[in-house]
């Protein structure tokens, strides 16, 4: 007979792992801490670099786009935060309007379709995914200001290796000081 609840059984694992899964999914952040968070990162895009030319290194929105997206279970969702915030980053940006809001838009969907098949609540598991996002997101800005905007732009994998570690960096401080706020529900 199957042991459902023995965690060493197979099937107690899987409903332990399933439960782990559930729970994940009813803890929220408060309405008024992600939108603080959005307008934060927003602004220090906009005006950190101002005072300090490093500041360009670390991209908050897709930080901020990333931790929000992979709170919710819905691809929809996570669509709708990235669409949301890549166009503000675009309102405040001196480039063209439009490459942050397709970049984060798709971001978000594919970060939240991750959170249907992934645990994703271990501080690693989203380490490796913002590091592979930010991969993700350079290049194809990349891309898109070559073939879309026909600008000679050069693609430096060094440069931007090191400054994914360094957004992972970021995240582990910035993810452990939002966990705190999470609630359940």
């Amino acid at each position: 007979p199957p042991q459902l609840g023995n965690p060493a059984s197979p099937e107690g694992a899987m409903q332990a792992s399933v439960k782990q899964l559930i729970e994940a999914d009813i803890n929220r952040l408060p309405a008024w801490i992600s939108v603080g968070a959005v307008v934060a990162a927003l602004l220090l895009q906009a005006y950190l670099p101002l005072f300090f030319s490093y500041a360009n290194t670390v991209d908050f929105p897709l930080l901020i786009t990333i931790y929000l997206t992979l709170l919710r279970r819905s691809p929809i969702v996570g669509l709708l935060i990235g669409l949301g915030i890549g166009l503000a980053q675009d309102s405040l940006s001196h480039g063209p309007i439009g490459l942050y809001g397709i970049i984060k838009t798709v971001i978000g969907y594919v970060c939240s379709s991750f959170t249907l098949i992934l645990a994703v609540e271990p501080l690693f598991t989203r380490l490796v995914l913002v590091l592979a996002f930010y991969l993700i997101h350079q290049a194809s800005f990349w891309g898109m200001q070559r073939v879309l905007l026909g600008q000679p732009v050069d693609f430096v994998w060094r440069r931007t290796a090191v400054l994914a570690l360094v957004n992972c960096l970021i995240a582990a401080l910035l993810y452990r000081f939002l966990d705190r706020f999470r609630q359940r529900i």
